[in-house]
């Protein structure tokens, strides 16, 4: 299976069905770096399988290889100074972390929010690695596309971009961008969108819902 199969090119956003693990971020994001990322990446090795059997794809690929793979990746699309914001389950949280300081991007906040249908609410943490936040910003009752929204406007104003014009505001990167809440929050800031999804289902909810904002 090759790193992309499909791109979209939606104005002046980006969407790629591809795999992370085979190399589709440093394919994608070739000759550009993001100014924010926000991402919800697979939560241990059952949740890697799963994502992978929904998308008909049969590899068995381990987590750590995905996770190596993964902040390696991102960390070297996101620009210097960059912030970055990542949704993990609790269980695997601090080996993200670890793999995340290991490649320069060390996690300078976390929180703990919920995920999930209001039903079925489980409690995650978000990790955070960027330049200094407001004091008061504190994201732990946010959820849904609320949640990625009021981050990607936090790191924005931290990073002094919201006084740009939207032109030279960069781009929001997901690399596992699903049915696109980090498309949202890129739009919602007046920013461009760069996003990677593996089943190509999730990532036409993305592209449509890009397509009907313009």
């Amino acid at each position: 299976m090759e790193a992309i199969s499909e791109v979209h090119t939606i104005g002046v956003h980006r969407v790629a069905i591809g795999d992370v693990q085979r190399g589709a971020v440093r394919e994608f994001m070739r000759g550009e770096r993001a100014a924010i990322v926000y991402s919800d990446p697979p939560w241990g090795e059952g949740n890697l399988r799963y994502w992978r059997t929904h998308a008909k794809d049969t590899s068995r690929p381990l987590w750590s290889e995905f996770v190596e793979e993964w902040t390696s990746s991102v960390s070297a699309a996101l620009i210097p100074g960059g912030a970055m914001f990542v949704e993990m389950g609790l269980r695997w949280a601090d080996s993200f972390s670890d793999s995340l300081a290991s490649v320069g991007r060390p996690v300078t906040a976390r929180w703990t929010t919920l995920y999930g249908p209001p039903s079925k609410l489980l409690p995650v943490a978000l990790l955070y690695s960027g330049p200094s936040l407001r004091d008061a910003f504190d994201p732990s009752p946010l959820r849904g596309p609320t949640l990625p929204r009021e981050c990607v406007r936090e790191a924005a104003h931290a990073m002094r971009l919201d006084a740009l014009p939207s032109e030279f505001r960069g781009a929001v990167f997901d690399p596992c961008c699903g049915k696109g809440y980090t498309a949202r929050a890129a739009v919602a800031s007046g920013m461009m969108f760069r996003g990677i999804e593996l089943n190509p289902k999730r990532a036409a909810v993305t592209v449509e819902w890009l397509r009907s904002h313009p």
